[in-house]
C-alpha cells in the first residue's frame, strides 16, 4: 500500500507538490493526468524517494521504512520518461550493475537479468552492446531495469512515449496483470489517451490533486456533457432525432456520422445506446471524442 498524507515537495524553493493526500492499495493501477507543470513527475519522483518531502507523511506500510534505499529500490521500480545516457557496455552487464546496486548477489543477479529481459522481450539482445539498441528497445531496457527485483510498486512517467508496438503491448500486459498479481502501478500521462485497463484516475493541477476516483466516466460529475461520436450507417439523421431528449446539442457530419454532446445528468452513454437499439437504429461504432479522460481534464483544469 502507498499512503500519502498532506505531502508537500519543493523544487528550487517552489512548491511542486502541494498538500497531496491519497492512498493506493495493492492491485490498483492509477493513471495520473494534468497539464504540464501540474506535479505529475514530482509525484512519481517523490514515491521513488528521489525527492525529499518538505512536509507531510509518505509511508509504505507493507515495506516499513522508506529510508532503507536498497529495500525501497527493490520494492519500487521507476521508469522515467526520458532515456538516459547508458554506459557503453552490454545489455546484460548494464542490468547486472543495477541488480548489484539493489543488493542482489551471484545467482540472484543472473536470474533477475534473464527474467527481466524476457519480460520485456529483449532476451535475444542479451550480450549486445547498448549503443546498438533502437530507441524503442532502449525504453524497454528501462522497463527491464525497473522489473529486476520484481517490485510490488511500478511507476511510469509517460509510459507509452518512445515505445515500439511490442513495448506498448508489454506495458498494457503489466497494467492488466496488476489486478491479479497485486502489484501497484502508477502512471503519469502527458495526454489523456489512457488504456481502459487502469482501475483509477487522478487529475492534478498546480501541484494539487483536484479529483480522484475509479476509472469510470460516470463518477466524474464535473463534466456537464460528454462529447461522443457515433457511426450509424445511413442513419445519422434518425439517430439525432432519437437522441434529442438526451443531448445538449448534435452535429450531423454526414449520412453515417453524428457528433453529439450527451447530457451527463440524463445517464451514462449506455442509455443513449439503449435508446438507439430500442428504436432499431443501426450502430456501427460509438466512442468518446476526445477520450473521456481528456474531457474530464478539460472540465476540471481549464477555467
Amino acid at each position: 500500500m502507498i499512503s500519502l498524507e498532506r505531502v508537500s515537495v519543493q523544487r528550487h524553493g517552489v512548491i511542486a507538490l502541494d498538500q497531496f493526500t491519497h492512498t493506493i492499495h495493492p492491485g490498483q493501477s492509477v493513471a495520473v493526468i494534468g497539464p504540464s507543470g501540474s506535479g505529475k513527475t514530482t509525484l512519481l519522483e517523490t514515491l521513488a524517494t528521489l525527492l525529499p518531502i518538505h512536509s507531510g507523511t509518505f509511508s509504505l506500510p507493507d515495506l516499513g521504512s522508506t529510508t532503507d534505499s536498497q529495500s525501497v529500490h527493490r520494492a519500487i521500480g521507476y521508469v522515467p520518461d526520458s532515456i538516459p545516457t547508458w554506459p557503453m557496455i552490454r545489455v546484460d552487464e548494464c542490468l547486472e550493475l543495477f541488480a548489484s546496486s539493489f543488493g542482489l548477489r551471484r545467482n540472484q543477479i543472473s536470474d533477475a537479468v534473464s527474467r527481466s529481459l524476457e519480460e520485456v522481450a529483449l532476451q535475444n539482445l542479451y550480450g549486445h552492446r547498448i549503443d546498438t539498441l533502437s530507441s524503442g528497445q532502449s525504453k524497454r531496457l528501462l522497463i527491464a531495469r525497473a522489473l529486476l527485483c520484481e517490485p510490488s510498486i511500478l511507476l511510469f512517467d509517460n509510459p507509452y512515449s518512445g515505445l515500439d508496438p511490442a513495448g506498448y503491448r508489454i506495458v498494457e500486459q503489466l497494467v492488466s496483470n496488476s489486478q491479479i498479481t497485486g502489484r501497484i502501478i502508477l502512471a503519469a500521462f502527458n495526454d489523456a489517451n489512457i488504456s481502459e485497463n487502469f482501475t483509477d484516475l487522478i487529475v492534478m493541477k498546480d501541484g494539487r490533486k483536484i479529483s480522484g476516483d475509479r476509472f469510470k466516466p460516470e463518477l466524474f460529475t464535473d463534466v456537464t456533457a460528454w462529447r461522443i461520436r457515433l457511426k450509424c450507417p445511413s442513419s445519422a439523421v434518425l439517430a439525432a432525432r432519437i437522441l434529442g431528449h438526451l443531448t445538449v446539442s448534435s452535429t450531423i457530419i454526414d449520412e453515417d456520422y453524428l457528433l453529439c454532446d450527451l447530457a451527463t445528468h440524463r445517464g451514462p452513454i449506455e442509455e443513449a445506446l439503449a435508446a438507439l437499439t430500442r428504436a432499431g437504429c443501426p450502430i456501427a461504432t460509438c466512442a468518446y471524442d476526445p477520450p473521456w479522460p481528456a474531457q474530464v481534464l478539460g472540465a476540471l483544469v481549464h477555467d
